[in-house]
C-alpha cells in the first residue's frame, strides 16, 4: 500500500512539474512579446477600493478589477483634459480631488 502512494506521488510532482515549466515558457514568451506595451501592477488596497472596483466593473460592463483600474485611470485623465476647457468639469474633479484628499486615511493603505 506504501509502494502505491509513494507511486501516486511521484506521478503527481511529475505532473506539477510538467505543467509549471509549460506555463514558465508561456509566462516567458507572453513577456517577451508584450514587455514594451504592459507591465503588470500589484498594489495593496483597502478591501473599499477592492469593492468599488469591482462595482465600476460590474456597472461598466468590464472584464474586471484590473480594466476596472485602467477604465478609472482612462476617465480621469479625460475630465482633467476636459476641465482645461470646461469650468464646470474642472470645478468637479476638483471637489472629487478635495474630498479623497480629506478621506485619504480610509481609501489609501
Amino acid at each position: 500500500m506504501a509502494g502505491l502512494e509513494n507511486q501516486l506521488t511521484e506521478e503527481k510532482s511529475v505532473v506539477t512539474a510538467s505543467t509549471k515549466a509549460r506555463r514558465s515558457t508561456a509566462q516567458r514568451k507572453w513577456r517577451a512579446k508584450n514587455r514594451l506595451v504592459k507591465s503588470q501592477l500589484n498594489v495593496m488596497a483597502r478591501t473599499i477600493t477592492h469593492e468599488g472596483l469591482a462595482e465600476v466593473a460590474q456597472v461598466f460592463g468590464l472584464t474586471g478589477k484590473a480594466e476596472a483600474v485602467a477604465f478609472c485611470a482612462y476617465v480621469v485623465r479625460e475630465m482633467n483634459q476636459k476641465g482645461e476647457r470646461d469650468a464646470a468639469t474642472y470645478l468637479y474633479l476638483d471637489a472629487l480631488k478635495a474630498g479623497f484628499k480629506r478621506n485619504r486615511d480610509i481609501f489609501s493603505p
